[in-house]
């Protein structure tokens, strides 16, 4: 019997010993393998998800809350992952935080995301999603942000949204969307950035009546009180001729109202008819006019798009760069673009340069801004992109625009600025060099999200010839020191540009400021002699309340690296992006629903 005994339990340990361990991991990272398993990870990237582990909370992209290790933030943007969202998703009560954003994910939205009750921000903007928008999305009270722009969604937007009362960021754009937008709870305080590029979406936040299939706008009459009393037999007569009469007045009046609409839209159609066929008449290569909108991002007919460019005048004009005039464009749904009107065109054929602009266009990243298109007019060349409501950092630090930054703006904008150049210096294929980085080329939206403008535009407007002389004037106090000596732009003359663009947002000082002749000459100069001289707090932008030592010096260590003399030993942008992302998560740690944890 004795023998038994130890039979059994030699057994018992051998089982345990191989027995495969992932028996051991939690029911949150058995739901991520499910959700894995409808991914298509062309990069290996989820490659450390395996079930060997006993909790997910190391996984690529994956954090967990500290008390329990429930998952409670996903973060798995720019991945080029694709597959579908599976529906396990909604196994994971805690989930604070789902970012999936610009991937190549398909399918629907699944329903079950909205038992994630616990969720503050969903971002699946930039994938090709297709069906609708939950309808149960109201289930979701603590949800802040809600981003699935760029995608492929249609049908009508749910009401239900409205009941999200901690929402503060929407944004539905560049979608198929359609009906009236319901003007219920917060969904009446989104104005139309949040909707655009929707061409069948009606309503006051569009600024578009939306109308009865005979084209009038929809009016709905008042009910009558039930509290009316009920007319006599006798003035029921009289009520019933002055119907009749009345009827008559509106049939003849309607009558007339449809065959005067009638030919007006006649006319409408002729001339947008006559327009289109002139636009289409003129996109063989001979013709002077000529239209390319790329990756179907421009939801307009050309001829209106055409018909816009060629009406832009000096009342439009925001602002102006080293390449051109930039124009404000409103399409007739309030949809609103910039245009650039550039002064100059690289030598060679049109082909040429409109194959490289077509590269150009092809590239989609939240924080660069977006190439919607190009048009060649008889006196001019027009890019189209989007447009950006806040303006340049240089005229929110320095100009027109000049408003308070705070330091978590400031550090922000660093780092969605760093993200932009990882793109365009490690994902591109062929990488992009931007040459030109400055203030004036990362663009605010409303939420202070930056977008790095101009890229690509340094080498394809700029002969090689006349490359050096023409950016130096431009943007002295930016460029790297061995590219003033050789002219030769370089990823490191990027970071280098970028450490400058770093100390701006520290400093709130412009590279080339007067204040630094007597330390320095310029913005690097300047910042090394007072940190030589331990004087850190007249470095800071005294706008800059808020700010703290430790990221500052932490900023400030980044930006000095960046900006080395010696090309070799500044880091590469990933790296740079790394170490901007850390300090910006230590100071915007993930929020809890409940009540802190506090063990007794």
């Amino acid at each position: 019997m004795e023998v038994g005994v130890k039979v059994w339990i030699f057994l018992v340990i051998s089982s345990a010993l191989v027995c495969p361990s992932y028996l051991a991991l939690t029911q949150d990272g058995l739901t991520l393998l499910e959700i894995k398993s409808t991914l298509n990870d062309t990069r290996n990237y989820l490659s450390n998800w395996i079930d060997s582990d006993e909790s997910p909370c190391k996984w690529t992209g994956v954090t967990c809350h500290p008390a329990d290790q429930r998952v409670s933030s996903i973060n798995l943007p720019y991945m080029q992952l694709g597959g579908i969202i599976s529906p396990s998703i909604g196994k994971l009560s805690r989930l604070q935080r789902l970012a999936l954003h610009q991937n190549g994910l398909h399918g629907i939205i699944p329903n079950e995301i909205t038992n994630c009750t616990e969720l503050r921000a969903l971002y699946l903007r930039a994938n090709y999603l297709q069906g609708g928008i939950p309808s149960d999305i109201g289930n979701l009270s603590y949800l802040t942000i809600f981003d699935v722009s760029s995608n492929s969604l249609k049908g009508a937007i749910p009401s239900s949204i409205g009941r999200l009362t901690h929402l503060h960021v929407l944004n539905l754009s560049t979608n198929f969307f359609s009906g009236e937008i319901p003007d219920i709870g917060v969904l009446s305080t989104f104005g139309s950035n949040s909707f655009i590029g929707n061409l069948d979406l009606c309503g006051q936040q569009v600024h578009k009546p939306c109308r009865t299939s005979l084209g009038f706008p929809v009016v709905l009459p008042h009910a009558a009180s039930d509290e009316a009393a009920a007319p006599t037999k006798r003035s029921s007569h009289y009520m019933k001729g002055v119907i009749i009469g009345a009827m008559s007045t509106m049939g003849l009046a309607l009558v007339i109202i449809l065959s005067f609409l009638w030919a007006r839209l006649l006319s409408r159609k002729e001339r947008a008819a006559k327009r289109y066929s002139e636009v289409k008449k003129q996109v063989d290569p001979e013709a002077s006019t000529k239209l390319i909108t790329f990756h179907g991002d421009l939801p307009y007919p050309s001829c209106e798009i055409i018909e816009k460019l060629e009406s832009l005048d000096e009342e439009d004009v925001v602002g102006s760069g080293g390449f051109g005039t930039v124009y404000r464009m409103v399409m007739n749904d309030c949809g609103t673009f910039a245009v650039k009107r550039i002064d100059r065109s690289r030598e060679g054929s049109d082909q040429v340069f409109e194959r490289e602009l077509e590269i150009l266009g092809s590239i989609k990243h939240i924080n660069l801004v977006n190439l919607r298109g190009y048009c060649r007019l008889p006196a001019s060349k027009l890019l189209i992109y989007d447009y950006l409501a806040k303006g340049s950092l240089d005229d929110n630090l320095h100009g027109t625009q000049e408003q308070l930054l705070n330091w978590s703006s400031r550090l922000k904008i660093a780092l969605g600025s760093a993200r932009g150049l990882v793109y365009l210096h490690h994902d591109c294929c062929p990488k992009i060099v931007h040459r030109d980085i400055k203030s004036s080329n990362i663009l605010l939206d409303e939420n202070l999200e930056p977008h790095v403008s101009d890229f690509g535009l340094a080498k394809l407007l700029v002969d090689e010839d006349a490359h050096v002389t023409t950016v130096v004037a431009g943007t002295f106090g930016y460029l790297a020191p061995e590219y003033l000596q050789s002219g030769r732009a370089t990823e490191k003359s990027d970071v280098y540009s970028f450490g400058v663009l770093m100390l701006e947002l520290v400093t709130g000082k412009r590279p080339t400021d007067p204040s630094f002749v007597k330390r320095g000459l310029n913005v690097v100069g300047w910042m090394n002699t007072l940190l030589r001289e331990n004087r850190l707090e007249d470095v800071v932008d005294k706008r800059c309340t808020d700010a703290d030592v430790e990221t500052v010096e932490a900023i400030l260590g980044i930006a000095a690296r960046c900006t080395d003399a010696n090309p070799d030993d500044r880091p590469s942008m990933n790296q740079v992006f790394s170490s901007c992302l850390c300090w910006f998560e230590w100071m915007h740690p993930i929020p809890h629903p409940s009540p802190p944890f506090t063990p007794k």
